[in-house]
């Protein structure tokens, strides 16, 4: 079981690309991040400010239809999945999702990751973005 280690309120996109650079320098490099969360809740908007945070000068942008979007920045990668499409854990082996969650000198940023949440993972942080009535914006826990 995860333990919650952070909860922010973001009432743009520009607070929640900030807390994303801010949180960036806190997860090391052979890291893996779960992100949960509705269509249009803010993953890749985290995704963008958690790159920048980390000096990738790439354009991020969802990978739904790659299924992994790649960024370098001298030896080191973020590995950028979107798993909403695939059907089968089959399907993201096939496509070396092993290789990239070993990775040590890689971070996987991993959307929509319920089908491969009962693999061992060492290093896996769970993100969850919410749209909550009680208040404006969006509230986004950090678990480990």
């Amino acid at each position: 079981m995860q333990k919650l280690i952070k909860t922010f309120i973001s009432n743009c996109p520009e607070d929640t690309i900030q807390f994303a650079k801010d949180l960036s320098t806190t997860i090391s490099y052979g890291s893996t991040i779960f992100m949960i969360g509705d269509l249009g809740s803010g993953k890749t908007t985290f995704t963008k400010g958690f790159a920048a945070g980390l000096g990738y000068s790439n354009e991020v942008q969802s990978p739904t239809y790659p299924i992994l979007n790649e960024y370098s920045n001298s030896n080191n990668f973020i590995y950028h999945f979107d798993l909403y499409r695939l059907k089968s854990v089959s399907e993201f082996l096939e496509i070396g999702g092993i290789e990239y969650l070993s990775s040590q000198n890689g971070i996987c940023i991993i959307e929509w990751p319920e089908l491969i949440e009962g693999f061992d993972i060492d290093n896996k942080f769970k993100i969850s973005f919410s749209v909550n009535d009680d208040i404006s914006g969006r509230k986004i826990e950090v678990y480990k």
